[in-house]
């Protein structure tokens, strides 16, 4: 895969205006657009070579690793997160990222960055980002695929009470009072993909 990024110039990305950027297939940034300078607050020069997650709080890496290798994969990946711009403050962000191919299969992936429309007019800072467990996030993505307590339950081989336990963690972590806006508060902050658009 890798001997294939040699036929891409990164550089046609300098011609788009959204915020865009390429990386190898290993996640590093070989170029950034003007838009993408101008909206991370960071030179072509200082994301060149960083890796895609170094822009992003570190409780949002596996969520935006697991975007980006679908890409790598060969599919479209369209999703919500938060980053950090230069400055370290944080902003929403709707990402996505599509596949290039090359002869060999996916040479390398363009991101395109576009501003969440329910971001905070005050970002929260990276130290104030809702802090979850890794139990209370898979609990998360299953209540978001539409799972019962019962069912969450059974796959994870834990009891009902256990599962509304982790439940109850979760809401009070995110500040919110139901499932739904649960799952609509993880999604702005990244832990979880959008829904599926079906067009």
């Amino acid at each position: 895969m890798s001997g294939d990024i040699i036929e891409l110039d990164p550089t046609f990305i300098d011609r788009l205006a959204v915020p865009a950027g390429v990386c190898d297939t290993a996640g590093r940034f070989l170029h950034a657009n003007a838009a993408a300078e101008q909206g991370s607050g960071r030179t072509v020069g200082e994301l060149r070579h960083k890796h895609v997650t170094e822009i992003a709080p570190a409780e949002t890496h596996e969520h935006v690793l697991t975007q980006f290798r679908r890409a790598v994969d060969g599919d479209a990946a369209d999703f919500e997160t938060v980053f950090l711009d230069g400055r370290g403050n944080l902003h929403g962000l709707r990402a996505i990222f599509l596949p290039i191919i090359g002869k060999g299969g996916v040479s390398a992936v363009l991101g395109l960055g576009f501003s969440a429309p329910d971001v905070p007019a005050d970002p929260l800072p990276y130290e104030q980002l809702p802090r979850l467990t890794r139990r209370q996030r898979e609990i998360l993505e299953l209540i978001a695929a539409g799972h019962s307590t019962e069912q969450i339950a059974s796959q994870l081989t834990l009891s009902t009470e256990t599962v509304r336990n982790h439940v109850r963690g979760m809401l009070r972590a995110l500040g919110a009072r139901t499932r739904v806006e649960a799952v609509a508060v993880a999604r702005r902050f990244g832990y979880l993909a959008p829904p599926l658009r079906r067009d």
